[in-house]
Order: C-alpha cells, then structure tokens, then sequence
C-alpha cells in the first residue's frame, strides 16, 4: 500500500456501482480486468466488506445534483480511511450547463477531500493543504470522471490504481505515552495502523517524546503473523498525522532522503507500510537503534566528531550540488523563513521583559532583514529543521530523522545555523544558572558580526564549555558555504528569532531559553546591519 497513483499487483477485486449500473458490455470491462462489479448495497458498506473493495464508482444524478454531495459527506471519510478510491461519474445533459461538474467539484472543495483529475483552475479552488499535486494526488482520492469517459475507461482508471493491502480488521493495536500510559487512538488512526501492519498480529506503539510538528511519532514492535526465523522483527518508527504533513514528508523521504543520503545516516522507509487516508496519513520505517539524540550526546561531550560528519557526509551530496545564487541577496532568501503574522508569545514575551528587559519587535527584525544584501548566495536543499532532536547520533555518524520541512533552493548556511541555534535552546534544558549569568557565559560567541574570528574558549568546568566547541565545529562547516561575510550571522539571526516565535509554551526553563534566543538573534542582526552593512552589505 505504497503511496503511490500505481502499484505493482492488485489487492482487491471488488468494484462498488453507486447509483446508475452499467449495461452488460459495461459490466464486462470490469470483469474483463479481474474486478467483480457488485451495487454498493447497505451490506457492502460494513467494515469487513470495505476492507476487501478496491474502489467505488458513484454516479451523479442528473435529476438531483447536490445529492452527491451528501452522499459524500456521508461515505468519503469512511471509505478514504479504508483505502477505497472514489470514482464520481459526473452526469451528462444538455440542460446542465456545467452545473453538473461544478457541483462535484464544490463538493470535494467544501468536504475538504482529495480530488483527483480536476482542471487547473478547480484545483487552484482548492484550500492549499490539499493541493498535494496539480492532476492526480496522491491515493486513496476522490477522481472526477467526465461525462465523456465511458466504463471502459473507469475500469481501466481503476486497474491501472490499484487499493493496497486490505486492513486487518482483526489487529487491534495498543499504544502508550512515553511514560506508559494507555493511550487510545481515533478511527482512522486505527485504520493506518491496521493497513500498515496487515501481515502482523501484533503491533505495540510506545508514543516518543520529542518533536513539536504536531504528528505522532512512535516506536512500533510487531508481531509478524508468519516469519521466516522469528515473528519479531526489529522495531521500526511510526508517523501518524495530517494527510498533507504525511504525504509531504513521504515526498521528501522519495526524493532528497533515500537516494542522496547514505542508508546508514538516515532511516529506511518500509515502503509498502505507508500510506494515507482521508485526513491522516502513516509512514513507517526502520528505527534507529542505539543512537542519541544531539541534543544529549552533545551538552555530554560527546558530538563533536559528528558534527564534523554532518556535514562532510550526510548531507555531502546536497552540498556538492549547491549553486550560486547572482540575484537575491541573503536577506530576499531567507525572508519566507520569518513569514508575515509570526510573532513571540504574550508568556515570553513577559520573560524577555522581565529577565533580559528587552521588548521585542519582530516587525523590526523583518525591516533589519531588508537590509542584508549580501549576495551572491550559496544555495541548495537544505533539511530546514535540524533540531537537536532530527540529529541522532551513534558513534561518530551523525544521522538524520524527520524531512517534513526538506525545502529545495535554500541558503546553506541555514541548517548549520539551525543546528547552532537548536543546541542553544534545547542544550541547556537541565542548566539551572541565572538567566543572565547563563547569557554572560556564552556572550562572547555573539558579540561580533564576525562569527568565524576566534574565541577564546570558556575554563572547561564551565558549564558552557561543551557549547564553546559545538559552536566552534558548527561554525567551521558554516564558513564553507558562505560567499559573503555576514550571510551565516544573518541566517543565524534568523534561526534564533525563530526559536523564540515557536507559539509551544514549555512552561520550564526552555521558554527562557527561547526568549533569550530572541535577544541574540536581534543583537547580531543589528551588527550585521549597522557595524557591517554599509562597507558590504
């Protein structure tokens, strides 16, 4: 059940007729491609009758056009969930001037539903998140026939897209928190699940910790139904969440991932394991094994040679394939990183005021922004969201989990200022000084618009010193993708006042550290600009 318009081999044989019936020539073409055409009766909607049917084929009454759309509302998020495309024959009529494809077409828009084969202008209609691809998204969708199209064509539409594995209804997955708690998990969920792990008889899900992209991530052990040695494979991760957060990262895994990657440095899809459905969407892969995350290995001293691998190897072939940007400058790229309407929260903002006794102004940052010009850039695929947390490592690899915010034609220079600013504000979690005794510890690394300059090193008892050389390893790797000086102190700038605007409210000592990212972030920002800008910039 690869997320994919094609597959190799057919799953299911039944074809659901809703509505109009073909006549016995029409019957034949699905026959003649191996389905069983049978009338979407009341029985044929139960779960385990679902489970087996590949597609259903509803046709628009020409006498009552928005019945299809209660229809629709009805029946689409079930029989999505279960992996069974939709077919909506539009009706045929001289009279109907239109209306008839229209109204499927508002249907789909308003239910807010995968529609597939639609005109451009139709899918420009469509809200953003579900323009996953101009022509057929990704299955399970709903497919607007034409008038034109005869059964012939449908049947042929339908073999050439196949359903995946049928749901094992019997599998009933159980899932905890992170602490171990029973955590239960909706329909459709269930269904992924199910979906994902129909060979299995077993499937364990223990939630993860990190990660505030709003999906859910777990390690999965499953109990295979029949094994060549054992029925316990090894562990893998599981992703659970929006249809289109799902599909993107899928996409990326597909494209910047698997093959430009080396198969140790980044986790391995289970390809026939994932898939979407109406709302949600899974991906399932192998688990890291024994690996740390950054955010750990690192404030213990332990990452400084992966750091250096982070760069020269896991992410090499995007580097190696970076190009010179001649025409927008550092300051025009990395604008869609502060995007319009992105603020600091009101509960940070109380902390800058009150332990760094700054107000802030992210209008303003954006208005510093507009004035680094520096260019050329050096530009490329870049990640987009190398936290601490996204960085594991094993040894001296470092390895790369989560690509759901992979962008293509990017400053460089920014992943290395992510990693930069992710270690201040997640490394020092467990660090219990005095804001502003903590922020003097680290203020030489940010007292200049000259980032590379040497600095001299804390005393090692310090509890900043493992920081010193982070930054230091980070930094080396960053002065080889910056063309004009000043453009990593301007995407450093950029990260950290990201990190302060991030809306999630910890509660403990991280949103400290976030308000404090704001404070070095505005500060470089204004050297680049005001100490550097006017002889370069």
């Amino acid at each position: 059940m690869a997320i994919s318009e094609f597959a190799a081999a057919k799953k299911r044989t039944r074809v659901c007729l809703w509505g109009e019936m073909p006549d016995t020539s029409g019957l034949e073409e699905f026959t003649a491609r191996g389905f069983l055409p049978e009338p979407f009766t009341v029985p044929k909607r139960a779960p385990k009758e679902l489970a087996v049917t590949d597609s259903v084929v509803l046709s628009q009454d020409a006498n009552n056009l928005k019945k299809v759309y209660r229809d629709l509302e009805r029946y689409a998020l079930k029989l999505l969930a279960f992996d069974c495309r939709i077919y909506v024959r539009v009706a045929s009529g001289v009279n109907l001037q239109g209306r008839e494809r229209t109204t499927v077409v508002n249907a789909i828009r308003r239910l807010r539903l995968p529609g597939a084969a639609l005109r451009r202008e139709e899918w420009d209609s469509l809200d953003s998140d579900l323009r996953e691809r101009e022509g057929f998204p990704l299955a399970p969708y709903i497919c607007v026939c034409d008038a034109s199209w005869t059964w012939g064509v449908i049947a042929q539409m339908i073999a050439d897209n196949p359903a995946g594995d049928p749901p094992n209804l019997d599998l009933q997955p159980e899932a905890v928190t992170a602490k171990g708690a029973k955590l239960k998990l909706n329909t459709e969920s269930t269904l992924l699940v199910q979906r994902a792990f129909a060979d299995c008889s077993e499937v364990h899900l223990r939630r993860m910790q990190d990660g505030l992209s709003g999906v859910n991530v777990f390690r999965a052990y499953a109990k295979l139904t029949a094994g060549l040695d054992a029925k316990w494979p090894a562990s893998y991760f599981v992703k659970i969440g929006a249809r289109s957060t799902i599909g993107r990262e899928y996409f990326n895994y597909q494209g910047h991932a698997l093959e430009y990657i080396p198969f140790y440095l980044a986790p391995r899809l289970t390809l026939l394991r994932c898939g979407l459905g109406a709302r949600e969407g899974i991906i399932v892969g192998d688990f890291v094994e024994q690996a740390e995350p950054l955010r750990d290995s690192a404030s213990a001293g332990r990452s400084i040679h992966a750091l250096g691998t982070l760069f020269s190897r896991t992410l090499a072939a995007w580097r190696h394939d970076a190009k010179k940007d001649e025409i927008r400058s550092i300051g025009q790229v990395l604008a869609e990183f502060l995007p319009l309407g992105w603020d600091v929260p009101a509960a940070r903002k109380e902390i800058l005021m009150r332990d760094f006794g700054v107000t802030p102004d992210v209008s303003g940052i954006r208005q510093l922004l507009t004035k680094c010009n520096a260019k050329p850039v050096l530009i490329g695929t870049i990640h987009g969201d190398l936290n601490p947390s996204n960085i594991l490592i094993r040894l001296s690899d470092a390895i790369l989990i989560d690509f759901e915010k992979l962008r293509e034609g990017q400053p460089l220079v920014y992943d290395a200022a992510s990693v930069e600013a992710g270690l201040l504000v997640d490394g020092f979690a467990a660090d219990n000084r005095e804001p502003k005794e903590w922020l003097e510890s680290i203020d030489s690394l940010y007292d200049s618009y000259k980032l590379f300059e040497w600095r001299i090193p804390c005393h090692p008892k310090d509890g900043s010193s493992w920081f010193y050389d982070c930054v230091r390893q980070v930094r080396l790797q960053a002065k080889q993708v910056e063309l004009q000086t000043g453009q990593y102190a301007t995407a450093l700038a950029i990260a950290l006042v990201r990190k302060s605007c991030n809306e999630h409210i910890f509660r403990d000592r991280r949103d400290t550290l976030r308000a404090a990212a704001y404070v070095l972030g505005e500060r470089i920002l204004k050297l680049v600009v005001t100490e550097y800008g006017k002889r370069v910039l």
